[in-house]
C-alpha cells in the first residue's frame, strides 16, 4: 500500500471509531433506561517541557490509542465526574494535549483542573482549550481512581465533564467485579460478563450523550476504576472475550439486577412503553440463597415525613402510604401517600426512588402500620428485570452452563462475536 493510501486508511479508521465508539448494559439501563439499582503525590513541576525521553508520543486529535491498536480494540467512553467545577489527575506523570493533538501541559504527580466557563484552567494558572486529553505515566488516576485509558476532560458552563477512554475487555471485568460477589460460580460470573459486554457495545451505538456512551454509576453499570478486579472476574472475561448477546442482529438490552426474588418482572411492567420480546418475566426459585431473598425495613415518621415532602405531600400526624396497584408478577406499580385529607399517587418507582434503593429493596413489597412509622416487608433486591444476578449462581451451581443461563433470562437471543 502506498504511503498517501496508508494515511488515508488511518484517517478514514480513526473518524469512523470516533463516530462508532460506545458501550453496554447495567445493573439499571434498558428502555428506557430505569431507576434502579447507586492520594498523594509530589508537587506540580508547574513547567510544560517538550516530550521526553521514554514518554508516551502525543496521540491524534481525539481520544484514542495509534490506528494499530484501534484495529484489534473495542474503547468504550464512560463519564466518571460531571457537573463538578474541578477534577484532580495523578499519575508519576501527567501530560496533556489540546484537541489539536499538540501537547499543552506535563507535569509531575498531581493536577488540578478547574473549569473557567467554556475553558480549562491548569493548576490555577494556566488557561486552555475547552477540551485536553490526559493520559499518565504508568498510568492516570482520576479523583483517586485507575481508570485504564485515557481521558478526556471537558468544560461545559463553568463545570467539568470527565470521560475515560477504556479498552472494552478492561472495562467488563472492572464493571463485573463491582456488580458480582468473587464467590459467585465460574459460569455465573461468565454470564455477566457477557451481559456486562452487550450492554457496553449496545450503549456504544446509542451513547447517552455526544461526549460520553454511558455513566460510571447504577444509571448505567458501576465502574469505580480498574484497581482491585480479583483473579476470577478476569478469567470470566477472557473466557467469553468478545461474545455479546444478539437480537435481530443487534446488541441487545442485557440489564440485570442482584435478586428477582421468585419471579423476574417484565421490562414493560417496570419501565412502561412497548413489550421487549426477550425481557419478559420468568419464574426463578434459583435465588433463594441470596441474603435479599427476603428483606424488611422499618421506616421511622420523621424519614416518612421526609419522603411524603420529597413527593409533593405536606405531611401530618395521619400520614398513610398505601400500595393501590400491582404488576401482574406482585410488584407494587403506584403508590397513594395521604394526609389532612389530601392524597396524591405516584408511581412506586418514583416512591422507592425517595425512599432510597438500598432501604427499599425491590418493588415486591408489602406495608404495614407500626407504633412509630411503617414497615416494608419485601422479596428481592433491584428492578427485577433480565438476568437475576443470584439466580444465574443457583443456576451455576446445579451445573448449568453460562449460555444455558443467558438463554433462560434472556430468551431468543443468539450469542455472538462482536466484532471491534
Amino acid at each position: 500500500m502506498s504511503s498517501a493510501a496508508s494515511q488515508l486508511s488511518i484517517a478514514a479508521l480513526l473518524l469512523s471509531f470516533s463516530v462508532g465508539v460506545a458501550m453496554l448494559i447495567g445493573c439499571s439501563g434498558a428502555p428506557p433506561r430505569p431507576p434502579d439499582a447507586e492520594r498523594r503525590v509530589p508537587a506540580d513541576t508547574g513547567t510544560t517541557p517538550a516530550p521526553g525521553a521514554g514518554l508516551p508520543a502525543p496521540p491524534p486529535a481525539v481520544v484514542v490509542p495509534t490506528p494499530s491498536e484501534i484495529a484489534g480494540t473495542r474503547f468504550v467512553r464512560v463519564l466518571l465526574t460531571g457537573g463538578l467545577a474541578k477534577v484532580v489527575l495523578e499519575g508519576d506523570t501527567v501530560r496533556l494535549w489540546g484537541s489539536d493533538g499538540r501537547l499543552e501541559a506535563e507535569s509531575s504527580g498531581r493536577v488540578t483542573l478547574s473549569a473557567v466557563g467554556e475553558r480549562i484552567r491548569w493548576n490555577e494558572t494556566r488557561l486552555m482549550g475547552g477540551s485536553l486529553d490526559a493520559a499518565g505515566v504508568p498510568e492516570l488516576k482520576v479523583a483517586g481512581r485507575r481508570v485504564g485509558g485515557r481521558v478526556r476532560v471537558i468544560a461545559r458552563r463553568g463545570t467539568l465533564l470527565a470521560v475515560a477512554v477504556v479498552p472494552i475487555e478492561t472495562y467488563v471485568a472492572a464493571v463485573v467485579s463491582r456488580e458480582a460477589p468473587p464467590k459467585f460460580f465460574p459460569e455465573a460470573l461468565k454470564a455477566m460478563a457477557v451481559a456486562v459486554r452487550t450492554y457496553a457495545v449496545g450503549m456504544s451505538r446509542t451513547p447517552r450523550n455526544p461526549d460520553y456512551d454511558m455513566v460510571a454509576s447504577v444509571e448505567d453499570q458501576v465502574f469505580e476504576g480498574v484497581d482491585d478486579v480479583a483473579p476470577p472476574f478476569r478469567e470470566a472475561v477472557e473466557a467469553t472475550r468478545g461474545e455479546v448477546a444478539l437480537y435481530r442482529g443487534v446488541p441487545a438490552r442485557t440489564v440485570y439486577h442482584s435478586t428477582c426474588g421468585g419471579r423476574t418482572e417484565s421490562a414493560a411492567n417496570a419501565w412502561g412503553g412497548k413489550d421487549v420480546p426477550y425481557l419478559h418475566d420468568q419464574p426463578c426459585e434459583d435465588c433463594s440463597g441470596s441474603p435479599a431473598y427476603r428483606w424488611e425495613y422499618r421506616m421511622s415518621a420523621k424519614e416518612g415525613h421526609r419522603v411524603a415532602q420529597v413527593l409533593g405531600i405536606r405531611p401530618g400526624k395521619d400520614l398513610w402510604f398505601s400500595v393501590v396497584a400491582w404488576s401482574s408478577t406482585g410488584r407494587a406499580s403506584r403508590v397513594r401517600i395521604a394526609s389532612s385529607g389530601v392524597s396524591r399517587e405516584v408511581s412506586a418507582a418514583e416512591f422507592r426512588k425517595a425512599v432510597g434503593y438500598a432501604r427499599l429493596r425491590s418493588l415486591k413489597m408489602e406495608i404495614s402500620a407500626a407504633a412509630d412509622g411503617w414497615i416494608f416487608r419485601g422479596q428481592g433486591y433491584g428492578h427485577g428485570v433480565g438476568m437475576c444476578q443470584y439466580g444465574a449462581d443457583g443456576m451455576a451451581r446445579a451445573g448449568m452452563g453460562y449460555r444455558e443461563i443467558l438463554a433462560r433470562y434472556y430468551p431468543g437471543l443468539r450469542i455472538a462475536m462482536e466484532s471491534p
